[in-house]
């Protein structure tokens, strides 16, 4: 096939070439610390445009909320960029895994007119495999309450939970993070949420496709089979799985 790039085929050409030259000498590194299955590889986007780096308010509150939070540019805009095209439909916005409250907070701050509320049992997980521990990954509950203060997000409420257990007065949900790392504490939570979502919400699950977090890629697989019919299934590749309920 015969075609003319506007970058120059040659530039296209090299470029390609060492994008694979990267991802070959990453993976060979990577692979004495993991055991590379055949669909699992190193992936550099041949993209090159940040939307995040554009949005002048996101990088704002991004920056001011980056310690509070694992998540990185990218992932964190999806949760801005979905919250902020929903932020004129009532419903509550909820952050299941919220860690130190980085995420929420962003959330927060994309929609200052709903109810965003954090969950998170502040005591670790059960271990579900060897590749996890059970400190793995502990929030601060107080330093969350101080830090809301701190910060002035009066539409926050900070639950200690393990979701959905005693969960009350939740009607009507229009976006839910779901970050949990584990498979059964995410079915846990999806059950719950599917049931509260609204037409065209959103799930957004974290840790889809990232490394020593299979449970989560076997769960939405699982979802796949079962859901087509009842959501919108996006993989961003970037750690991420977006379902819109239709």
């Amino acid at each position: 096939m015969n075609y003319n790039h506007p970058a120059g085929n040659l530039k296209i050409k090299i470029i390609k070439c060492v994008k694979q030259l990267f991802e070959n000498t990453i993976l060979f590194f990577a692979k004495t610390i993991h055991d590379f299955k055949p669909n699992e590889k190193i992936i550099i986007s041949s993209a090159i445009y940040a939307k995040w780096e554009d949005d002048k308010e996101f990088k704002k509150y991004y920056e001011k909320f980056k310690d509070f939070t694992l998540l990185d540019h990218p992932r964190a805009y999806s949760l801005w960029y979905f919250c902020k095209n929903l932020k004129n439909i009532k419903g509550d916005v909820l952050d299941i895994g919220c860690l130190n409250g980085g995420s929420g907070f962003i959330l927060s701050r994309a929609d200052a007119n709903n109810k965003v509320k954090l969950f998170d049992t502040f005591e670790g997980h059960p271990i579900e495999d060897q590749t996890q521990k059970k400190n793995m990954f502990v929030g601060n509950y107080h330093e969350i309450v101080k830090n809301i203060k701190r910060f002035n997000l009066k539409n926050i409420l900070v639950f200690k939970s393990r979701f959905p257990k005693n969960i009350k007065n939740i009607k009507k949900i229009k976006l839910c993070h779901i970050d949990i790392n584990l498979y059964h504490e995410t079915k846990n939570a999806f059950y719950y949420v599917d049931k509260y979502l609204i037409k065209n919400g959103v799930i957004i699950f974290d840790d889809y496709g990232i490394w020593k977090a299979d449970g989560i890629k076997k769960f939405i697989h699982q979802l796949e089979n079962k859901y087509q019919k009842k959501y919108h299934f996006i993989y961003n590749y970037m750690g991420q799985c977006i379902l819109i309920k239709k």
